[in-house]
């Protein structure tokens, strides 16, 4: 008993560990890339990472948490199942790509190279990641993380401001290490071919699971990190950069939410088909410490939101107050505890009918604010994420009649 109890908390550890080396490579990524660009050449960088990031939803939606829902980690994964669950994140990296290449204004020769490069070592990063995961070997996925913030440091480093190709090389940087470090740490431990608990393979039962995943996540991010992208598109480039500014200094404590989220989403989901008396209680202390971390990190922000921009991400992005942004880590803690529980249940679509009532009060509200100021976003968001998160929260207890929030 007191093995099990030492392997679990090794288990957490090392996803907290993992988890905060990878927080700290993208926050030290964002503001050393703040820094070392102009304004204009860091939205550019911006669209591109928010579109990674739509991605790594994507990703996370149809690959990631299938397998930490249906698969049994003692089994390993299979290469056939691993092939499958890739096909929707390979074909929507098509029209994000011709996108990019499309709208990022005055985009370097062979663009179209470096940014396939840079995806493709993002998305072979996140395979690894969710099998270390699965196999409780969290702290592995860490070298990968490292390599990337060193990737940027050597751009840095080594690129000339007046570079015509900047941008090439930054993503190439980026994305080379990531590649390297993630094929060699999947050819230290291949997948074995293993079973995956729930239908056979002809009828696969995350495709649904999946696609009801993806649709909501998909929803959230047009109401965060896709507004970078809706910037781009107004050629505002001050706007955009200065919203991802604010949002990577929102995101740590989600970060963190999502550590825990993927080290209980297995449990939970385990407790739910089991029917078990647990899940009630595992299921509303997990909500409650999400929430209650996020409270946390907004105290921090207020009491440092002044300074800290200017601080971390230099004197072009001073003006930027975080103290305007202190609600934002609590209601997307708020979706992450509401959604993880629902994919425990398997009941993803009662997300994606919250989301989609949230995202129509975000239009509704959007509309009615201008868009000269990074600050008209913040009502819509927070109104369309709370709405969301109410809906969630509602038919979670609706559904268990025993989790009280």
């Amino acid at each position: 008993m007191k093995l099990r109890a030492m392997k679990k908390f090794s288990a957490l550890s090392q996803v907290i560990v993992e988890q905060a080396i990878f927080t700290l490579s993208f926050f030290s990524t964002q503001a050393l890339l703040a820094r070392y660009l102009s304004v204009a050449g860091f939205a550019s960088f911006s669209a591109v990472y928010s579109a990674v990031i739509l991605l790594n939803i994507i990703h996370g939606c149809t690959v990631m948490e299938p397998l930490l829902v249906f698969s049994k980690s003692d089994h390993g994964i299979s290469k056939p199942l691993l092939m499958q669950l890739h096909a929707p994140l390979a074909l929507a990296s098509i029209p994000v790509t011709i996108y990019l290449v499309a709208h990022i204004p005055n985009a370097p020769p062979y663009f179209v190279l470096a940014l396939v490069f840079a995806l493709a070592g993002f998305i072979v990063y996140w395979t690894v990641r969710s099998i270390a995961i699965l196999e409780n070997k969290s702290l592995k996925s860490a070298l990968p993380a490292l390599s990337q913030f060193a990737g940027v440091c050597l751009a840095i480093t080594l690129i000339p401001k007046d570079s015509p190709y900047q941008l090439n090389e930054v993503l190439i940087f980026i994305g080379l290490p990531l590649l390297l470090t993630s094929a060699l740490i999947s050819r230290g431990a291949p997948p074995k071919a293993g079973e995956v608990s729930g239908t056979p393979l002809e009828r696969p039962p995350w495709l649904s699971f999946g696609l009801n995943n993806t649709f909501s996540q998909i929803l959230v991010w047009a109401m965060t990190h896709g507004l970078v992208i809706f910037y781009m598109s107004r050629q505002q480039a001050d706007l955009a950069a200065n919203f991802r500014v604010v949002m990577t200094l929102v995101l740590p404590a989600q970060y963190l939410n999502i550590a825990i989220s993927n080290y209980q989403l297995p449990k939970l989901a385990r407790l739910a088909e089991e029917r078990s008396t647990q899940f009630s209680a595992m299921a509303r202390t997990f909500i409650l410490v999400t929430l209650g971390l996020s409270l946390l990190y907004s105290l921090l922000l207020w009491m440092a939101g002044g300074s800290l921009v200017g601080m971390l991400f230099g004197a072009k992005y001073a003006g930027l107050n975080m103290r305007d942004y202190i609600l934002f880590p609590f209601v997307f803690a708020a979706i992450q505890g509401g959604r993880t529980v629902l994919k425990a249940l398997r009941l993803t679509h009662y997300a994606s009918w919250a989301v989609t009532v949230g995202f129509l009060f975000f239009l509704l509200a959007f509309s009615l604010n201008g868009h000269g100021s990074i600050n008209s976003v913040l009502i819509p968001t927070v109104f369309g994420l709370g709405a969301a998160a109410v809906i969630m929260f509602y038919q979670i207890k609706k559904s268990l009649k025993a989790i009280y929030l």
